[in-house]
């Protein structure tokens, strides 16, 4: 799984991380590893064709270039993680059968441990490289305003069974529909739900003019 760790009072209770750690910084190759190399190169190299001291510094050279735009990318990353405090976002990661799977919530708080950064939301630590949306309040807000028509409109009787009874239910349901912003109505993809909730008006109208001619 991507979660990594349980909260509890703020405080880390358990963590999956250790042997990814590791595993991660057995893989990767620092300043010490390096010199290490440079050493056994030196002793065990061809004494008739000798290594040039330039072709050695040139090699440090490179490796220390490296490693300061490894450094830079770090920090890049773990100041965007801070950033994220307090935002809405959704994570994708696996579950523990490896399907899959999106994580929405606001970011408590940021964890570093190996020089990675982790998200804390609902409780549980996130790998930052599972970050998949940054996500605008308004936007969260206009989506729950459209799934709330949309629910609605799931929730009335069948058109075809529609009686005069029904007329202040289908009343809310166009109600919330014509409550909502232009942005919020583009939400909803095409006008199914539209086209729908008119053909429920029409019909309302047609049995309430049925009703006022009886």
């Amino acid at each position: 799984m991507s979660a990594i760790a349980h909260i509890e009072n703020g405080e880390i209770v358990s963590s999956a991380t250790q042997d990814s750690l590791s595993k991660a910084k057995a893989g990767t190759a620092n300043k010490d590893d390096f010199l290490q190399l440079l050493v056994a190169q030196m002793k065990y190299q061809d004494p008739m064709e000798p290594t040039e001291n330039t072709e050695w510094v040139s090699q440090y050279a490179q490796f220390s270039q490296v490693e300061e735009l490894q450094n830079m990318a770090t920090s890049m990353s773990l100041q965007r993680a801070s950033g994220l405090v307090g935002q809405t976002v959704i994570m994708n990661v696996e579950d523990a059968k490896g399907n899959a799977t999106e994580i929405e919530g606001n970011v408590d708080f940021v964890s570093y441990e190996g020089g990675n950064a982790f998200l804390s939301i609902n409780g549980e630590l996130y790998a930052m490289s599972d970050l998949k949306h940054v996500v605008d309040s308004k936007y969260i807000a206009a989506m729950d305003n459209a799934k709330s028509f949309v629910t609605a409109l799931g929730e009335l009787p069948d058109l075809n069974t529609l009686a005069l009874s029904d007329k202040t239910q289908v009343e809310d349901v166009a109600s919330k529909y014509y409550n909502l912003s232009d942005w919020e109505k583009s939400l909803l993809g095409s006008d199914e739900f539209k086209n729908k909730l008119e053909n429920y008006v029409s019909r309302m109208i047609a049995l309430v003019k049925e009703s006022e001619e009886s």
